[in-house]
């Protein structure tokens, strides 16, 4: 009879014991290195990722420390190697040096690691850009100071990703990513990599694109939301161009409470600067479907609304397997963006209607990428938290609403026949530099009784203290319309513009029955190349300066015989100009007018002036007729 044996039995339970303590978190961790990597676990990823590895802490490894360093510090601008490697990195990665020519007219030389993620060879040809990653040494000491990688992810040959990362003295810092969803493949612009570490770059945002800045959290070894996160395009119509833009600002809580922001640029890690707050929503749209091939960049609508929303961080975010840690970044999805848009709770709204073009600012190229940021705000007046660097003083009407707790409502006027800003309780619209004039004046909007609707504007030419025009109305022929953009769109194109454009032709036509008022042959040209929506501003301008000089052309032969000396007799009494016995004083300045006339004339002057404010069309055809009969 065998004797039982104890020790395998003993050696078997020994394992289970070791697998039921130890296996859980080895389970656990794989299942963490199965997601999204975080700085310090680029082992777990591909060889590429390997090369480019970050501590947790961001820190990336000197090229001092690497065998051919030497060998690197030794090439002349021009020159290149292959660095010789074994394995996957066998013939994928490229040191090349380069120079560039600094705004001080300096050169400086600059070392470049080139990785070919994709292998498919493109290091001999200095590499690609969709799938590889460029590494610059921009002092030559070893340490790296920019990344740019391209990323394509569903192997088209273009890339559908492009990030940016800035390294301090060796340590990531931020990022700034980029997300073409037309596939063409063109996301940011540089000359060179100096220009990147100094933020000197551009986007494209034609057609659908995404970009937002992160900032390197060297606690948890992942990224942050800061600043502009995101701002997004969207091609709403599929013609290639941008009809919608987005942009969602972001300001640490802290900061959001005080009533003055903080601009500077969120560059590194604070721990007091987080979790974000979404302080503004900045939205232009193309109203009036104007851009083209020659004129991509069409905004004519603008909307900053001003609140306070936390940052979701659970919901607003994105990871890529072809990223290098940290994979997973964050931003405002752009489906979530367009619902953001309609539920923003908005504690100020700021409103801007884009007339015509500003004559006083520069054209080109670099004035049209302006425009593709979508309308800014300025800072005067009232100020908002707005990141778009285009600015207008001139031809934008500008209108606040305060104290709210919701969504921008919109209204038509009669009075004016324009879209504002329900709820506004001021505006203002500058006139001036365009179609030859200069500096012409000012339009002021004002809520005086708080309904919601502006009832009474006021215009002053750039010469006036005083107004020269005062429009007030007891009952504002206003309604409330959609808040769609779309609907709001088609009901400008089919319904407001129409209407002011013919209401323009028909008070010109009126005007010139009883004043001539020389047509500029500089505005005659503007009108020439002008848009419809344009073309109203021109007329609506003209007829207002039409007016104001018929006006004060009548006025002042009113007054001209109203103010003039006292008429007396031989008893030094005044009898007036109508009196039957009235000699002819040879000094007494000569008049066309009877008193009884200029009285006359100033009485429909009046009522002319009333359906002038009233923007009543009949009864100012009517008063002019009256003018005309009056046979001046």
């Amino acid at each position: 009879m065998k004797k039982f044996q104890a020790q395998p039995f003993i050696l078997f339970f020994a394992v289970i014991l070791i697998l039921f303590l130890f296996l859980p978190p080895i389970l656990t961790s794989a299942k963490k290195l199965g997601g999204p990597l975080s700085a310090g676990q680029e082992s777990a990823g591909p060889w590429w990722m390997k090369v480019t590895a970050i501590s947790r802490d961001g820190r990336i490894a000197s090229w001092k420390s690497k065998k051919w360093w030497k060998k690197a510090l030794s090439l002349k601008p021009g020159e290149s190697f292959i660095i010789e490697e074994k394995g996957e990195a066998h013939n994928r990665l490229l040191m090349k040096s380069e120079s560039y020519l600094q705004e001080n007219g300096e050169k400086a030389e600059t070392l470049v690691l080139v990785v070919d993620d994709d292998g498919d060879g493109s290091i001999l040809t200095g590499g690609d850009f969709h799938d590889d990653c460029y590494l610059y040494d921009l002092n030559r000491d070893g340490l790296v100071e920019v990344m740019v990688d391209y990323a394509d992810e569903n192997n088209d040959g273009q890339a559908d990703y492009m990030e940016i990362r800035i390294f301090d003295q060796g340590r990531l810092a931020r990022g700034w990513f980029g997300y073409d969803l037309d596939g063409l493949g063109e996301i940011f612009k540089f000359k060179n990599p100096l220009d990147l570490f100094y933020q000197r770059f551009t986007q494209n945002l034609s057609g659908n694109k995404l970009y937002f800045k992160n900032v390197f959290n060297p606690t948890s070894g992942t990224w942050s939301p800061a600043e502009i996160c995101p701002v997004a395009t969207f091609d709403l119509n599929k013609d290639g161009l941008s009809d919608l833009i987005i942009r969602s600002n972001l300001e640490p809580p802290g900061l959001a409470a005080k009533s003055i922001f903080d601009f500077g640029p969120i560059n590194f890690w604070s721990k007091e600067s987080y979790p974000a707050v979404i302080r503004s929503l900045e939205i232009s749209y193309d109203i009036d479907k104007g851009n083209s091939l020659e004129k991509p960049f069409n905004y004519n609508l603008g909307l900053v609304l001003q609140g306070k929303q936390d940052f979701d961080y659970q919901n607003f975010k994105m990871s890529s397997s072809k990223r290098r840690p940290p994979q997973e970044v964050y931003v405002i999805p752009r489906e979530k963006l367009l619902e953001m848009m309609k539920n923003y709770r908005s504690e100020k709204i700021g409103f801007s209607w884009k007339e015509y073009s500003d004559d006083s600012l520069p054209a080109g190229p670099a004035e049209e990428e302006l425009q593709g940021q979508g309308l800014g705000w300025p800072w005067e007046r009232e100020a908002f938290l707005s990141t778009s660097n285009n600015l207008q003083k001139w031809n934008v009407r500008r209108e606040v609403a305060e104290k709210l707790n919701g969504q921008p409502e919109f209204y038509y006027s009669d009075l004016d026949q324009n879209i504002h800003l329900f709820g506004a309780k001021e505006g203002w619209l500058q006139i001036g530099h365009l179609a030859g004039w200069p500096r012409l004046g000012e339009i002021r909007y004002y809520d005086t009784d708080g309904d919601g609707y502006f009832d009474r504007r006021e215009i002053y030419l750039t010469n006036s203290s005083r107004p020269v025009l005062i429009w007030s109305v007891k009952e504002e022929k206003s309604r409330k319309i959609t808040q769609d953009l779309k609907e709001l769109s088609d009901f400008y194109l089919k319904e407001v513009l129409p209407s002011a454009l013919e209401r323009d032709q028909k008070l010109i036509e009126a005007m010139k029955e009883v004043h001539n008022y020389e047509f500029p042959f500089e505005l005659k040209e503007a009108l020439d190349k002008a848009s419809p929506s344009q073309k109203r501003y021109l007329l609506d301008i003209y007829c207002l300066l039409y007016y104001l000089n018929l006006r004060d052309y009548y006025l002042t032969l009113a007054n001209q015989n109203l103010f003039q000396e006292t008429v007396t007799q031989n008893d030094n009494r005044f009898y007036g100009d109508l009196y039957p016995g009235w000699l002819n004083n040879p000094r007494q300045v000569a008049s066309t007018l009877k008193s009884d006339q200029a009285w006359s004339l100033i009485q429909v002057l009046n009522e002319l002036d009333l359906a002038f404010s009233q923007a009543d069309l009949d009864k100012i055809i009517s008063s002019l007729q009256k003018l005309k009969n009056l046979k001046l």
